[in-house]
């Protein structure tokens, strides 16, 4: 069920008054009664898949436990990559199987040998590349001895499947999940509050924002054959804000909602359009996908290769630059992969991985040269330029990640960058272009608070409740047709 649908609006208040105000008094049984609710809400789509997360989540808490328990580090190992095949296999069954066996055909095919194109369709389950990375960073962590297994079953249930995050995250560890079950939890008042307020942010930016530019992105993507480069260059900027406002507002919301339960859940997004750089953007945007990968991809496999590697120099680079290169590779080729089987999410990997290198090779000749000429990192001019290039490349890779193909993201770049984007766009309205003023300037001013709702400073009670019942407002009065939240597809 969404989080902005009338059944969430049911299931949400019977779940809080029965945990708050009947059995409140127990830990234990409230657990057990969040982790039935949790069951509850995520089978309201599909029980089919229902029955999918409880299995992959019971063989998760089995093999942790019998990780843990052996010494011999053989056995350990053994146990490990058995959780590895099961979590990876079950992930690369039900979303990459159409993709490669469609990719070993084209293949088959360059030969001259034509095979048949199968008519099985795997139907990909709500959340499952959330939950599976849940999953893994438990059985990762117990077997690097980072964490010990829980035997407690509801508590680890509980945190591999927990209702605000199991379909889009954030992907909260289980390890700072599960000290947040054990502990007695009591209703607090501010915090509740702070909840309420991130819920109406996020519910505003997704229903308001995003499903409003929704209309324009659709029809911008889906004639860009018949548009002008300005066009398509207000469908990209549109896109660029779309995805943030949904995928944000939906994090919002289920940090929200994790508060309302005594829970907290780690920040998800950070203003990232206000980045002066790439490296900065990734530390702001999805960041419990980031620091997943960083912890364990990105960071092994250069431990590993610094082991590995005994030369000084590969390929004319330092030791520590092909190995930063190489490392940044495949961590952005899996990060592509992870969003979706198609060359165009790989694709925009690929292009954000290739801008952290060349962003990360040029720090040094950049001080050096910034030191020759005099030059401020500071200078206003300086920081404005670097904020546009960075914007910009966020937005050419967001065309490949929102086409169909590789061809199309060609195309409708192509015509992008052509002498029509100097011409008055075919499609143009205020109403998109206020959105998105809207949402960066009051982002703006919030910037230095974890989300814009932050508005305990205000005093006057009057105020408060006027901005309030002003996006309330603005919501059941402007809110665009519903769409689905769009990373629920991946």
């Amino acid at each position: 069920m969404l989080f902005n649908s009338v059944e969430f609006a049911v299931f949400f208040p019977i779940v809080f008054f029965l945990y708050w105000f009947v059995i409140n008094k127990n830990p234990k049984t409230q657990n057990l009664f969040l982790l039935f609710a949790s069951y509850v809400f995520y089978g309201w789509w599909d029980w089919r898949f229902l029955i999918l997360l409880i299995l992959l989540s019971l063989t998760n808490y089995f093999i942790g436990i019998e990780i843990d328990k052996n010494e011999s580090v053989k056995k350990r190992k053994i146990w490990f990559i058995c959780a590895l095949v099961i979590n990876i296999g079950i992930l690369g069954f039900f979303k990459y199987f159409n993709f490669f066996i469609d990719s070993f055909i084209d293949l088959i095919s360059l030969t001259g040998y034509d095979l048949p194109r199968t008519g099985i369709k795997i139907i990909l389950p709500l959340g499952i590349s959330f939950y599976v990375f849940l999953s893994l960073s438990y059985i990762i962590d117990i077997f690097k001895k980072n964490l010990v297994a829980n035997t407690n079953i509801v508590e680890v249930l509980l945190s591999l499947g927990f209702f605000p995050i199991i379909l889009a995250g954030p992907i909260q560890r289980p390890s700072s999940l599960q000290l947040q079950i054990k502990k007695q939890r009591e209703f607090n008042y501010n915090k509740a509050v702070d909840g309420l307020r991130q819920i109406l942010w996020g519910l505003f930016v997704k229903v308001v924002i995003a499903d409003n530019l929704a209309f324009y992105v659709d029809d911008v993507f889906s004639n860009f054959l018949n548009y002008s480069g300005s066009t398509l260059f207000l469908g990209a900027l549109f896109y660029s804000i779309q995805i943030y406002a949904d995928f944000s507002g939906y994090s919002d919301m289920a940090i929200g909602i994790a508060k309302l339960f005594g829970f907290d859940i780690m920040r998800n997004f950070k203003y990232p359009y206000l980045s002066r750089n790439i490296t900065e953007f990734w530390k702001r945007w999805h960041i419990s996908l980031t620091t997943w990968f960083r912890d364990y991809i990105f960071l092994p496999l250069s431990f590993t290769l610094s082991s590995r590697i005994e030369k000084d120099k590969i390929l004319f680079l330092n030791k520590d630059a092909f190995i930063y290169i190489s490392a940044s590779l495949i961590t952005w080729f899996l990060t592509g992969l992870w969003h979706g089987a198609n060359y165009t999410f790989i694709c925009w990997g690929l292009i954000h991985g290739s801008f952290l290198i060349v962003f990360h090779l040029q720090r040094k000749p950049r001080k050096t040269l910034f030191r020759k000429m005099k030059i401020s990192n500071n200078n206003y001019f300086v920081i404005i330029f670097e904020t546009i290039i960075t914007l910009l490349v966020i937005m050419i890779a967001w065309v490949f990640f929102r086409s169909e193909n590789i061809d199309q993201a060609n195309i409708y770049l192509s015509k992008l960058f052509s002498n029509s984007l100097f011409s008055k766009p075919e499609v143009f309205s205020l109403k998109p272009l206020l959105l998105i003023v809207i949402i960066i300037l009051l982002e703006w001013i919030q910037k230095n608070k974890e989300h814009v709702m932050q508005i305990e400073n205000i005093k006057s009670t009057t105020i408060r409740w006027g901005i309030y019942l002003g996006l309330i407002m603005i919501i059941l009065l402007y809110g665009g047709i519903q769409q689905e939240f769009i990373y629920f597809k991946f």
